[in-house]
């Protein structure tokens, strides 16, 4: 027999045997408990019958072993979740692995959401531990590996619909999520913001900040002409989400005390942009950041509805505040009074 003669021969016999093994995983017994086991990167053949052993899916990894070799199994099993059953034979089990695609899991990230969120949603998932998860985003180095000058990496996972696996792991979910940020955001969107003045890192803060106060998507470009046209005259942005934003534990009550206590995020005490993004901003408020309504409007107010009311001067958005909160229930006495609502352009998102 040729070689030629051989490689068919042995070609067949493979081809026959996984044809067995699809059947057998029809055809045999099984129990009734589902499994879901990780099957980590380069692990062997020996390796993954004891664990399947170990969570009751085989009794006989040696068996499990050497199928895995008769069928070249070593370069067809990939990484990754894969859910069995209990008391399956050898051969059932190696057919998941051969036949089943491995596990993931869709996950989607909402626009507005921050670093902390968005760890508690994978963490739901077994996709992330949180705490390592988090202490890879909120650092500066790992910001300087994408050389981005923000203090962390807060505002560039962008908000989508992803599938991970749970053999991913932290770093790899957080580079796919950073790497979405700039497929999204175009050279023609940096560009415009370079020519208003801000660079990518300040057009992302701006935008997460429009991002947290627009109640509704029509009104995203002139919430940005509100933050631009104060910025321009030096004002204090005066916007809760960033305050809030820099206060740790913070427990739904913005009270006057959080808007006196000076933080690099506190607003209300700063006349300029915080040092970085205060949640994932979407497409959306990017643009509308690089394309503001053309207005001289600089306050807003909310009117009860989800959306705005807006004032090109102090007094007219005064008379917009008693008109629309006048009515509102009296604050608890530390919290901020009635009367000096009127220093706020936007209301507190909770």
């Amino acid at each position: 027999m040729n070689l030629l003669s051989r490689l068919a021969a042995g070609a067949l016999a493979v081809g026959l045997l996984l044809l067995v093994l699809a059947t057998v995983s029809v055809l045999s017994g099984q129990g009734d408990e589902e499994r879901a086991l990780l099957i980590p990167r380069g692990a062997s053949a020996g390796q993954i019958g004891r664990q399947l052993e170990a969570e009751g899916v085989i009794s006989s990894p040696g068996l499990f072993k050497a199928l895995v070799y008769l069928t070249g199994g070593q370069r067809r099993i990939k990484a990754g979740e894969y859910r069995f059953r209990t008391d399956m034979n050898p051969a059932s089990a190696l057919s998941v692995l051969y036949f089943s695609e491995p596990v993931v899991h869709p996950i989607t990230v909402p626009e507005g959401w921050n670093a902390r969120q968005i760890a508690d949603i994978l963490a739901a998932k077994k996709l992330v531990d949180p705490k390592k998860f988090l202490s890879i985003v909120l650092n500066k180095a790992s910001a300087e590996k994408y050389k981005l000058g923000a203090p962390t990496l807060e505002g560039f996972l962008y908000p989508d619909t992803y599938t991970f696996s749970r053999i991913d792991g932290e770093a790899k979910i957080v580079d796919r999520m950073v790497q979405r940020f700039f497929s999204k955001v175009d050279k023609e969107v940096i560009a415009r913001a370079k020519a208003m003045g801000l660079s990518l890192e300040q057009l992302v803060t701006l935008a997460s900040i429009i991002e947290k106060e627009t109640g509704v998507p029509t009104e995203r470009e002139l919430i940005s002409s509100v933050f631009h046209n104060r910025l321009k005259k030096k004002m204090r942005l005066q916007s809760d989400p960033t305050t809030i934003y820099g206060i740790a534990g913070f427990d739904g009550n913005l009270t006057r005390k959080h808007l006196l206590t000076s933080t690099p995020y506190n607003t209300y005490t700063i006349a300029a942009l915080p040092p970085g993004a205060i949640c994932s901003p979407g497409i959306a408020a990017i643009r509308a950041t690089t394309q503001p309504a053309q207005t001289d409007y600089l306050y807003f107010v909310a009117n009860n509805q989800g959306a705005h009311l807006f004032a090109p001067t102090y007094k007219e958005h005064a008379a917009n505040v008693d008109f629309y909160q006048k009515r509102r229930a009296s604050r608890k006495a530390n919290s901020i009074p009635e009367k000096r609502m009127d220093r706020q352009i936007g209301t507190l998102k909770r």
